[in-house]
């Protein structure tokens, strides 16, 4: 994980863009507290955040957890089936 200020993102915005993409790494922006809050930024890729997005739904259900969880120790175990989905 990086870090930069926002003044020195915006002057070398290229560069910061280019490294999260080919590190596929995240960038905080920071800059001084407003009323006492910290006000820090996360740059990221789409990808990355799709990626979070799908891992936060897949994991709001307790159900769809379980299933998850038991395809895992099937996996481990030799017992997953591989299917041509067509894609």
């Amino acid at each position: 994980m990086k870090t930069a200020t926002v003044t020195e993102f915006r002057q070398n915005i290229k560069e910061h863009l280019h490294e999260i993409e080919a590190d596929q790494d995240v960038l905080i922006l920071s800059r001084p507290k407003r009323k006492g809050k910290k006000s820090d930024f996360v740059v990221l890729t789409l990808e990355q955040y799709e990626s979070m997005e799908e891992t936060s739904h897949l994991l709001s259900s307790q159900a769809n957890v379980l299933r998850l969880m038991q395809g895992i120790r099937e996996a481990e175990q030799g017992k997953a089936t591989i299917k041509d989905l067509g894609f």
